[in-house]
């Protein structure tokens, strides 16, 4: 039986693929303290060019907006990097949040290219 700390890891190890795969970019997966880290300087559980990345691998239904809340104030007030807050729930299901304003830019983008 894994552990709830190895299905995270499993989840974010997916998540960065996912990214690699349409971006061509390797992301980066800090150590934190919280997971042996010397220090946690870090943020989101993963990092890319463009984005901070949380990623929540959650046992219980319910899904807590203080973990969203920690990344956007944790990122840095001058920095273009959009926060993301990846979910997967008991079902299975796996749902993405973002800033409205970031949803609609990237809307912008769609349909004008």
């Amino acid at each position: 039986m894994k552990t709830s700390r190895g299905k995270g890891k499993q989840f974010e190890e997916q998540i960065a693929f996912k990214f690699k795969c349409i971006t061509g970019e390797e992301s980066i997966r800090p150590t934190k303290a919280s997971s042996g880290g010397v220090r946690n300087t870090e943020i989101g559980d993963i990092l890319t060019t463009d984005f901070f990345i949380e990623c929540k691998n959650h046992e219980a239904a319910s899904i807590s907006l203080r973990v969203w809340d920690k990344l956007i104030n944790s990122i840095p007030m001058n920095s273009a990097k959009i926060p993301l807050y990846i979910i997967r729930r008991p079902t299975g299901e796996q749902l993405i949040t973002l800033k409205l304003e970031d949803f609609f830019n990237f809307l912008t983008e769609i349909y004008k290219a």
